[in-house]
């Protein structure tokens, strides 16, 4: 500590203020941090979501979640919802869990992290395995919400009953602006690289890119 007082007191004036307006701003986010921490905790106890010990947010989280529907987050789950907290890459979108009906269920695991996420489930369960990584700007959704075709038919039939479950397993990396869509599985390990869109499983221990997602490698211990 008196090391670091010492090389304060030699930076020039210029230096000095820079170095205060730092620590002030850092001071005032880290500060704005908690309070939206505990707001985002309140409102999962008035809208039902569970979560576990050492939950960490920054940001105020969207929450649309029907009665009687699951939002379930693990221990140490930690949910990036502001730009100015998110990874230098992105400005991030504020995360957002929308749930349409009672057999609808979003089930997160240990130790996520999600940063300015998108995850909609009109019927099914959506799983996320505990220590997997979801960059900014991705969207789950675990359905089209209308059908194709017949083109007249789209806005009056919505095709719920071709609703897809989706599962991304444990230990995986969702890369910046992906789409999982509906009825996929991603296995432990598994990395979708950024921009994908991803359609069909993708197997573990593999990375998949592309529009559809195909895997391009395999990683073998």
């Amino acid at each position: 500590m008196s090391s670091t007082f010492f090389k304060f007191l030699s930076l020039s004036c210029h230096e000095k203020n820079r170095f205060i307006v730092y620590f002030l701003i850092s001071f005032y986010h880290n500060a704005i941090n908690k309070i939206f921490n505990l707001y985002n905790i309140i409102r999962f106890r008035f809208y039902g979501v569970s979560y576990g010990k050492n939950f960490l947010s920054a940001g105020s989280i969207i929450l649309d979640i029907y009665p009687g529907s699951q939002v379930i987050f693990g221990d140490n789950v930690t949910i990036i919802s502001d730009s100015r907290r998110c990874n230098a890459a992105a400005l991030a979108h504020p995360s957002k869990f929308k749930t349409f009906s009672p057999s609808s269920k979003i089930i997160i695991g240990d130790r996520v992290g999600l940063n300015g996420t998108s995850i909609t489930s009109r019927s099914k369960t959506i799983t996320i395995g505990k220590d997997s990584m979801i960059a900014p700007n991705v969207i789950i959704v675990d359905s089209d919400f209308h059908i194709s075709w017949p083109p007249e038919m789209r806005q009056q039939y919505t095709g719920i009953e071709v609703d897809g479950e989706i599962s991304i397993g444990n230990n995986c990396w969702i890369g910046i602006n992906s789409i999982i869509l509906k009825g996929v599985t991603i296995g432990d390990n598994s990395i979708i690289a950024a921009g994908s869109v991803v359609i069909h499983n993708i197997p573990a221990d593999s990375l998949a890119a592309g529009t559809p997602a195909k895997v391009v490698k395999t990683y073998k211990n």
